[in-house]
């Protein structure tokens, strides 16, 4: 049952690992393969090494398994979301689990030491070993960055955590106490893989990778960028201890981790960098989608010119510039006369049609640097910047004559059935306390004067101006 027990939460493991997405998938490789380790190590204790007491503290070959199972370990809680998912991290990281167990077993048995001390220092290999773990897992809670991996870490220290207390109690009560196995305490090995098992299949499945949604502060930042040498460190430290007696082989171990941690820091690197990359490229095309759009929620859908909110933004600013430089600006307000009967007559579409040639002919009749919007409806307006009533009355007279000179059909006309506008000018000097909404205002009263002497006609309303030429007759034009 204790073989068995983390063979089985290997496998739950597994029903989870093809359930999630793959850059969710490496630690818990690593999972399954530390418990199979273990599992090995706890079938060759009893099958091989025969040992009668609960836990056994003689160095035999279940040791290298315990001690290897501790790697694979070790990755599943230093491995972050930046490195679970580039192959070439996987790869060099399996090759510093190949050079650990090498280690391992050098360490294990190829160490000449009496027996008593061997003994002695396993069970301090066996103390670090967990508490590492342990403690490495609290440490690495404080920089998930998905959900499913703040799960996975809190199962980690879940199982780590229950280990610990078993591990040192029963090598503490083999030795001081001389407890044997074959009761009801062998148990205790089990606990810690039954509650991996359990959480492997009960804790919920987060599909999108969801973000943990934790502030990136430089703490996490740090702790996130550690956690990778973690693993290092380990097998630093286990070069380290054959060192007296394999010099070389120290040296060669410790050179081929600088290597590897080398390239996995430039492959990191590269991930990076490439995400940055396609993080521009993508606000690039979002600046440009953005700006399309902005584009086109200033443009009248119909005739394709400045709407009305493109207009209110023209005329603030040429109204703060008339101030600065003592300017006047003028607005013509121009309707299309008895548009109703257009769509009662003739139909919407053909209105519409109307609306758009006359919003071609109003481009062309104006200047260059004059704004052309639609108001609304069949309203349009021309923004006159630098520009006093005299020289709006000829830029209207010019949009009358263009107008005419289509010679839209409009039945409902008494102009000779053609299509005809009325415009209502006004202009102004700016100057502060005054508002752009005044200026509107002037030239939506002279459009209603002209309108009420009876429509084809030009009318102008003027405040601090030049004085304001006589309304023009519809000279021509009827």
């Amino acid at each position: 049952m204790t073989a068995g027990m983390p063979v089985l939460a290997a496998l739950c493991c597994l029903v989870r690992w093809r359930q999630l997405m793959p850059r969710e998938r490496t630690a818990w490789q690593w999972l399954v393969l530390a418990m199979l380790f273990w599992a090995g190590g706890q079938v060759m204790e009893t099958w091989i090494a025969k040992s009668s007491s609960a836990s056994n503290l003689s160095v035999d070959a279940s040791d290298f398994l315990y001690i290897s199972a501790a790697f694979p370990l070790l990755l599943a809680v230093s491995s972050t979301k930046e490195t679970e998912s580039i192959r070439a991290v996987f790869l060099l990281d399996s090759a510093q689990v190949l050079l650990a167990l090498v280690l391992t077993w050098v360490r294990l048995f190829q160490m000449d030491l009496p027996a008593e001390q061997a003994s002695t220092e396993m069970l301090w290999i066996y103390a670090a070993e967990c508490s590492l773990l342990a403690i490495a897992a609290v440490l690495r809670l404080a920089c998930c960055s998905t959900h499913e991996e703040r799960q996975r870490i809190r199962m980690l220290c879940g199982v780590l955590w229950l280990y610990l207390p078993v591990e040192l109690g029963m090598d503490y009560a083999t030795k001081q106490w001389n407890l044997r196995g074959g009761t009801m305490l062998d148990l205790l090995w089990s606990v810690p893989f039954s509650f991996a098992g359990w959480q492997a299949l009960q804790m919920p499945l987060d599909g999108g990778g969801s973000a943990v949604g934790k502030p990136l502060s430089r703490a996490r930042l740090m702790a996130e960028s550690l956690c990778p040498l973690l693993f290092t460190a380990g097998i630093f430290a286990l070069a380290a201890s054959v060192t007296r007696q394999h010099a070389a082989l120290a040296l060669t171990a410790i050179f081929l981790l600088l290597l590897i941690q080398g390239l996995h820091s430039g492959l990191v690197q590269m991930n990076f960098l490439a995400g940055q990359r396609k993080l521009l490229a993508r606000e690039k095309e979002l600046q440009t989608v953005n700006a399309a759009l902005q584009q086109l929620s200033m443009l009248d859908p119909l005739t394709g010119i400045p709407n009305r909110r493109r207009f209110t933004g023209a005329l603030e600013d040429a109204w703060k510039r008339a101030i600065r430089m003592r300017e006047s600006v003028a607005i013509l307000m121009i309707d299309v006369d008895f548009f109703k009967g257009v769509n009662d007559l003739h139909g919407h579409t053909y209105g519409d049609e109307c609306l758009v040639s006359i919003a071609r002919a109003l481009g062309h009749a104006g200047r260059s640097n004059d704004l052309l919007s639609r108001h609304g409806g069949e309203e349009f307006v021309v923004l006159l910047p630098e520009t006093n009533a005299a020289g709006a009355r000829i830029v209207g007279e010019r949009i009358q004559q263009a107008v005419g000179a289509m010679a839209i059909r409009n039945d409902a006309s008494p102009f000779d059935r053609r299509l005809t506008v009325s415009i209502g000018i006004g202009a102004c000097n700016p100057h502060l306390g005054m508002n752009p909404a005044d200026l509107v205002d002037l030239a939506d009263q002279a459009l209603y004067e002209a309108k009420r002497r009876g429509r084809n006609r030009i009318c102008t309303r003027a405040l601090d101006d030049a004085p304001v030429p006589q309304d023009a007759s519809r000279s021509g034009l009827s």
